[in-house]
C-alpha cells in the first residue's frame, strides 16, 4: 500500500516511436550521426522503456499509474493535496474583492476542458470557460480554518450585510 509522500507529480514522456514522437523509428546503423542524434534525444524511463524528451505526456502521479497499469495525471491523483489558500496576514474587511468563482468538478480540475479526447491531461491548461469573476465581500467571504473544506463558499458583495456600513466608513 502506497503513503502520500509516494504521491509525487513526475514528467512523463510519450515512447520512442510512437506517433507523438517527431523523429521516426532508431536508426538500424548505430556508427552514424543520425543515430547519435536519435540516442541523444530518446532515454530510458525508471518504467524500462526508451521515451522521446521531445514528446512530453505531461505530469503525472508515478505511484497511482503503476497502481492503476496506466499513466494518471497528476490532477486525478488519489493522494494529492489540494492547495490551499495562504493564511491572512491582516484582518478582512468588508469591501469588494473581485475572485475567479467555478463549480467544484472546476476547481478539482475534474473538467472535461482539462483533457484530451483520449482523457490525457492538457499540460499548462490553468482554467476553462466555466470560470467567471465575482465580486464577493473580503470579511465575509473568509476562508475556512484547517483541511475541512479546501473550498470555501464566498458571499457576493451585494449581499454584504455590512455593505452600507463599509461605505459611510471613511
Amino acid at each position: 500500500m502506497s503513503t502520500a509522500t509516494d504521491h509525487q507529480p513526475e514528467n512523463w514522456y510519450w515512447e520512442a516511436d510512437s506517433e507523438h514522437c517527431p523523429h521516426g523509428p532508431e536508426p538500424e546503423d548505430d556508427t552514424t550521426e543520425a543515430w547519435d542524434d536519435w540516442h541523444d534525444r530518446h532515454v530510458w524511463s525508471p518504467q524500462d522503456v526508451r521515451v522521446c524528451l521531445d514528446a512530453p505526456a505531461g505530469v503525472v502521479c508515478a505511484e497511482c499509474s503503476a497502481e492503476h497499469g496506466e499513466m494518471v495525471p497528476w490532477s486525478r491523483c488519489e493522494n494529492r493535496d489540494h492547495a490551499r489558500p495562504l493564511p491572512r496576514t491582516t484582518a478582512p474587511q468588508h469591501r469588494p474583492v473581485a475572485v475567479e468563482v467555478a463549480g467544484l468538478e472546476c476547481l478539482e480540475r475534474e473538467c472535461e476542458e482539462f483533457f484530451t479526447d483520449d482523457g490525457d491531461e492538457i499540460p499548462g491548461k490553468e482554467t476553462c470557460s466555466h470560470f467567471r469573476q465575482m465580486e464577493v465581500c473580503e470579511a465575509c467571504s473568509e476562508p475556512p480554518v484547517g483541511d475541512s473544506d479546501p473550498f470555501p463558499a464566498v458571499v457576493a458583495w451585494a449581499d454584504c450585510q455590512h455593505k452600507r456600513v463599509a461605505a459611510l466608513t471613511p
